[in-house]
């Protein structure tokens, strides 16, 4: 895809808020449902962009990268976890957050949610109307010199999802206190710059959990994606507190565009550690 853009949507991201049509359920290993609704509601908008982004995206030495990120799914208004689903009832309020550095991305996915009438979320019969497209403003630090190296403390809204390949060929999926995870989360990060910004950055950049965290409270998780069928995938993920050093203008990238890898399936998303508006139950991927 093309170079360097100036972003009208650049220092946001949205909040998608539905409201179920009727009792619904969605399976906990929900994220490549979620994957599928942008996709479509892209398509409302433009299909020509929707099939670039999910077959083509923005690519370096053969990796592709799609360039954007989702939280998991906030819940709440009577919604709630019975064994392996979320039971939504009828008028109960479900929310997730989509992210982009990519100005199209966003202003495509925005105007089509406006352009639904009804969404649908797994399968057809289960029916959410629109209740609001929330923009949400990057958060203040980011103001400034984009060169200046600054700090944040960082919580994940999405799971991390870090892996490299052993001497046999074999995906190895990585955990909190494996050393290579910092080197490899900024390994990632900077290639997924010069895949979209198409030159290297030299920007100082650190990750580094909360030990205190890691040491005490369980960060291990399991997602499934695609769930009882052929293609099923398990894929090994990380919840835990962290701190980032870095130039203001790498760490904004990272807000956007999510840390560590399966950023497009809904890994890696994360915020700045605040208290978060809203009385939302958070979803049963554990955290």
């Amino acid at each position: 895809m093309g170079g360097r853009r100036k972003l009208i949507f650049s220092g946001m991201r949205l909040e998608v808020n539905l409201i179920s049509s009727g009792d619904n359920q969605l399976s906990l290993n929900y994220n490549h449902f979620i994957a599928g609704l942008i996709y479509r509601v892209i398509s409302l908008h433009s299909e020509r962009f929707a099939r670039r982004i999910h077959s083509g995206g923005f690519k370096l030495n053969g990796k592709v990268f799609k360039m954007f990120t989702f939280s998991k799914i906030f819940y709440f208004n009577g919604a709630h976890v019975e064994d392996s689903h979320i039971v939504i009832p009828s008028n109960s309020e479900i929310s997730f957050l989509i992210s982009s550095p990519y100005e199209e991305f966003v202003k495509d996915f925005a105007f089509g949610l406006t352009k639904a009438d009804k969404i649908w979320i797994s399968e057809q019969k289960n029916l959410y109307i629109l209740k609001s497209v929330e923009v949400i403003f990057e958060p203040k630090i980011f103001d400034g010199d984009p060169k200046e190296v600054i700090e944040v403390e960082g919580v994940f809204i999405s799971p991390l999802v870090v892996s490299k390949v052993d001497a046999l060929g074999r995906r190895i999926f990585l955990g909190c206190f494996d050393a290579e995870v910092p080197y490899l989360i900024r390994k990632n990060l900077f290639e997924k710059f010069t895949a979209f910004y198409k030159y290297e950055p030299e920007d100082e950049f650190d990750f580094v959990f909360n030990l205190n965290y890691i040491v005490k409270k369980r960060w291990r998780k399991l997602i499934t994606i695609k769930a009882g069928k052929k293609e099923e995938t398990k894929i090994p993920c990380m919840v835990a507190p962290f701190k980032l050093r870095g130039t203001r203008r790498i760490i904004k990238f990272a807000w956007d565009v999510g840390l560590g890898e399966k950023n497009s399936m809904g890994f890696g998303m994360w915020d700045i550690a605040k208290p978060r508006k809203k009385n939302k139950i958070l979803g049963e991927n554990g955290f």
